[in-house]
């Protein structure tokens, strides 16, 4: 299926590996001119290498700590400016610290908030004249969030934050609307990327077979059998960013192999 991405410009947060990565190479394979958000450069570096090979416009990469309140406004003033222009902002953010209410003192819900949750609102902020400057249609913003906010687990710091992304996203959909600016939440379940895929590994390296690690870690695994892969997060990200999604709005659009019980 043709996309129609072709040209387009799209901003991506947190996509120096996993699922951000994934997104990158994804759009950039549809000929979109990328622009990637990472912290580390070297990682940066093999980002854009990735995103190169597969044969799209060459990517711009800027390294921004997400938490600091004045750098994600700047990193989306320079990737607009490189871009020319843009079309679409994906915002992906990284992994929360575990605990519980009693061992998660006031620093860390801070930095959490400021990190998913400010950073939100700050990247969108700063990217909405350029959004509203593209051509009618054109224009999409996509969170990465988790499964975990329609049937949340035992994870106090994300189940609060992207809960609270998930409800920025659909406010947003209202307001920009009239802009033709569709707004939507892709929301993974178990992906073997990041610090699941280190614990994977970890496990697999005592002998446990792949099935029982993803047992272990999920608490029964998903009704397809396995665990999701970046790639096929990315494939909805993309569809959602393109006018074949042009429709959808609002949604936050579960991708779990079928582990979520929720109807809606």
């Amino acid at each position: 299926m043709n996309l129609e991405l072709a040209g387009r410009h799209a901003l991506i947060l947190g996509n120096s590996r996993g699922i951000g990565l994934a997104t990158a190479q994804r759009l950039a394979r549809e000929g979109c001119h990328v622009a990637l958000h990472g912290r580390d450069e070297a990682a940066l570096a093999a980002a854009c290498d990735a995103v190169a090979a597969e044969g799209g416009p060459p990517a711009r990469a800027f390294a921004a700590d997400l938490a600091e309140p004045d750098a994600v406004t700047a990193l989306a003033g320079r990737a607009i400016a490189a871009l020319g222009g843009l079309d679409i902002l994906v915002v992906n953010t990284g992994h929360l610290l575990y605990g519980g209410l009693a061992t998660v003192e006031d620093a860390a819900w801070r930095g959490a908030f400021d990190m998913v949750v400010m950073s939100a609102v700050r990247a969108v902020r700063a990217s909405l004249p350029a959004l509203r400057a593209a051509p009618r249609g054109a224009a999409a913003i996509v969170f990465i969030g988790s499964a975990s906010t329609r049937e949340p687990k035992l994870h106090l710091l994300s189940n609060t934050m992207r809960a609270a992304v998930a409800g920025l996203a659909k406010t947003l959909a209202q307001e920009l609307a009239p802009d033709g600016i569709r707004v939507n939440t892709v929301a993974p379940g178990y992906v073997r990327t990041g610090r699941i895929a280190q614990r994977m590994e970890e496990m697999e390296a005592t002998g446990i077979s792949v099935p029982e690690v993803e047992r272990a870690i999920s608490g029964g695994a998903p009704p397809l059998g396995r665990f999701g892969r970046a790639e096929e997060i990315a494939d909805l990200v993309a569809l959602l960013a393109s006018p074949r999604g042009g429709y959808v709005t609002g949604a936050t659009l579960a991708a779990d192999g079928g582990q979520g019980r929720a109807v809606f």
